[in-house]
């Protein structure tokens, strides 16, 4: 039976569970869960991967370099109790991760980072922010595109993000009261040519 109608075939409100049971989208669309209501995002576009695989490195290399114990990763399924969520990139609490994880919990992040792309604008600015702050994530992160990449940094505060920073070029930058990281913004879209817009649309 194919993912869409398995989809298709399911009544009433979905669990955590069988999302994470559904098999991968043939063109890889993103499955999330809130409250029961399934949400399929598009698979994202070149210049969000490349974008998202160095801001990952660059985490990645300021935990090896702090010792902090997370893990980092790209696109892994964070789970609550009737929410799940696909991050472009998650710093995670390393003890909550092993060989055999399909999902970390949400209590084991420490900071999640979402790339805006024209399909989801609305999500990563207004809709994600709010859920992440109800499920007590330190630090939500934003990372913006166009016009040029930069990155909006939320801490969390009673219950609720501030926006404490906003990244452009070269900066250090506190992950989560855990730790700092030296970013780079200006290398994420290095590889793009300036006049190739399109590139950069998704």
């Amino acid at each position: 039976m194919s993912t869409a109608r398995h989809i298709e075939d399911h009544a009433g409100l979905w669990t955590v569970d069988e999302v994470l049971a559904l098999d991968e989208h043939p063109t890889g669309n993103r499955y999330e869960l809130v409250d029961g209501a399934l949400i399929m995002s598009p698979a994202p576009g070149w210049a969000h991967q490349d974008a998202s695989r160095i801001l990952a490195n660059q985490l990645d290399q300021a935990v090896r370099a702090s010792g902090a114990p997370f893990r980092v990763a790209e696109a892994v399924n964070v789970r609550g109790e009737s929410r799940l969520f696909v991050p472009d990139i998650v710093v995670a609490d390393r003890a909550a991760v092993r060989r055999d994880t399909t999902a970390v919990p949400m209590e084991a992040a420490l900071l999640l980072v979402e790339i805006v792309s024209p399909f989801n604008t609305t999500q990563d600015r207004i809709l994600k922010p709010a859920l992440y702050a109800q499920a007590g994530i330190p630090a939500y992160w934003r990372l913006e595109l166009e016009p040029e990449p930069h990155l909006v940094v939320h801490e969390l505060c009673d219950n609720t993000y501030r926006e404490v920073l906003t990244v452009k070029g070269r900066q250090t930058v506190p992950v989560g009261g855990a730790f700092t990281a030296d970013l780079d913004l200006g290398v994420l879209l290095a590889d793009f040519d300036e006049g190739d817009g399109d590139s950069r649309d998704a």
